[in-house]
């Protein structure tokens, strides 16, 4: 069994605790942020997971300006509300209906909303990533996103995901240790390659009860000037496309990455989540979990 695990820079970039003498050829993509071990000790450990099956990520691609967007931010709500903590709805402003202008004032948009945006093999709103199946690329409309989440929900994972969060508010602005742990199943040969190539980690901030401007067809007025926005990708700790935690992770690996992250005051925490992802090498979503924060 392979451990990996991610500490402050100070301390190491990667410790692997394993039982053979594997070598890690691609280390983890280097993260200044990366946990404080000096100022917040030993990172906690976790127990064996819990096997829930594989979630759902139901990546809605949204803008202000998009009048047949709000129809589509609710069925994405429906599927989580119906799938309690197993859909994770994220919302992503990106492309041309998401510019800012004197009646759409708020600029949404942000690096990585703009980089899942450029993946899309056919960029309009709205439209939607289910678990990224068939790639980074692939999109379905709206139509398509509930019968994608039901054979989503039915398909098998290798893998389960655990989140513990502690928030230090005196630190600047506020400061939140993330830790995620992550486990193959121990079922099976232990040579048995589980999933081949890259094993990407990817951690988002998603903030919910937003109000602005939004176009929305079939209102009176069409422009709702106090839209509640929901889901709200607002950035990453660790980039839009993740890091590596594993190559060609087998039976009874585990990864574990904590880091400490210096928070946006922009964002309201007790509305904001952490999302975590975790995807092949092609972006196709692993398995996903959202942990919401609280004071």
């Amino acid at each position: 069994m392979k451990l990996l695990r991610f500490l402050h820079p100070a301390v190491a970039t990667v410790i692997v605790l394993i039982s053979s003498c594997d070598v890690i050829e691609n280390p983890v993509v280097p993260f200044a942020g990366s946990y404080n071990e000096v100022l917040y000790g030993n990172p906690p450990t976790f127990e064996l997971a819990t096997t829930t099956g594989k979630n759902v990520l139901v990546e809605d691609f949204t803008a202000h300006q998009c009048g047949n967007c709000p129809p589509a931010a609710e069925i994405a709500e429906g599927l989580a509300d119906s799938n309690p903590d197993r859909v994770f709805p994220l919302a992503i402003h990106a492309g041309n209906l998401a510019v800012t202008n004197e009646t759409y004032p708020t600029d949404w948009t942000n690096t990585e909303s703009n980089i899942y945006w450029a993946q899309l093999d056919f960029q309009a709103n709205p439209l939607g990533r289910i678990n990224r199946r068939g790639g980074a690329g692939n999109y379905y409309s709206s139509a398509e996103w509930t019968a994608a989440v039901a054979d989503e929900i039915a398909s098998d994972t290798p893998l389960q995901i655990q989140i513990k969060t502690f928030w230090h508010p005196s630190a600047g602005n506020g400061q939140l240790n993330i830790h995620v742990n992550g486990q193959f199943s121990s079922e099976g040969d232990p040579t048995q390659v589980l999933l081949p190539g890259e094993c990407r980690l990817v951690i988002l901030i998603t903030e919910s009860e937003l109000i602005g401007d939004q176009l929305y067809y079939g209102q009176d007025p069409e422009h709702v000037t106090d839209y509640q926005f929901n889901h709200l990708l607002r950035g990453s700790v660790t980039g839009a496309d993740g890091l590596v935690t594993l190559d060609n992770a087998a039976v009874g690996d585990q990864f574990q990455s904590d880091y400490t992250f210096n928070w946006n005051n922009e964002w309201v925490f007790e509305n904001s989540s952490i999302l975590v992802v975790v995807t092949k090498e092609n972006g196709e979503v692993v398995n996903c979990l959202s942990h919401h924060l609280s004071l």
